[in-house]
């Protein structure tokens, strides 16, 4: 599984990276900033997109992904979740949502060899 984390500043992108490899050691992280957000997801082609609202992404780049989180910085950190096309919300979102989401996603995902 390959996810993609844009999430600005790049310390928040840092932190988010390092609580996903700590706790789910088989999935492949990938750091950018928000402004490469449209090549590595054409480079990398992750499964899922962790982003903020600021990022200004347009919608054929987030199709490209089974998941994204975008995180509502605007809106204290409460997270759009995108999961394969089923849109909600989590209020105040922590690691463990995050972590949770991950693990549906690796769901939805054929088995890569």
């Amino acid at each position: 599984m390959r996810i993609l984390v844009t999430v600005a500043p790049q310390m928040y992108r840092e932190a988010l990276a390092l609580a996903i490899h700590r706790e789910r050691p088989h999935v492949e992280v990938m750091l950018a900033p928000p402004e490469a957000l449209d090549g590595e997801v054409r480079r990398f082609r992750p499964h899922l997109m962790v982003r903020d609202d600021r990022d200004g992404a347009p919608p054929e780049v987030l199709e490209n992904a089974v998941c994204w989180i975008e995180v509502l910085f605007s809106n204290g950190l409460d997270a759009k979740i995108n999961l394969d096309g089923h849109t909600s919300t989590v209020k105040d979102i922590c690691i463990n949502d995050l972590l949770a989401v991950v693990d549906e996603v690796q769901k939805l995902i054929p088995e890569e060899r």
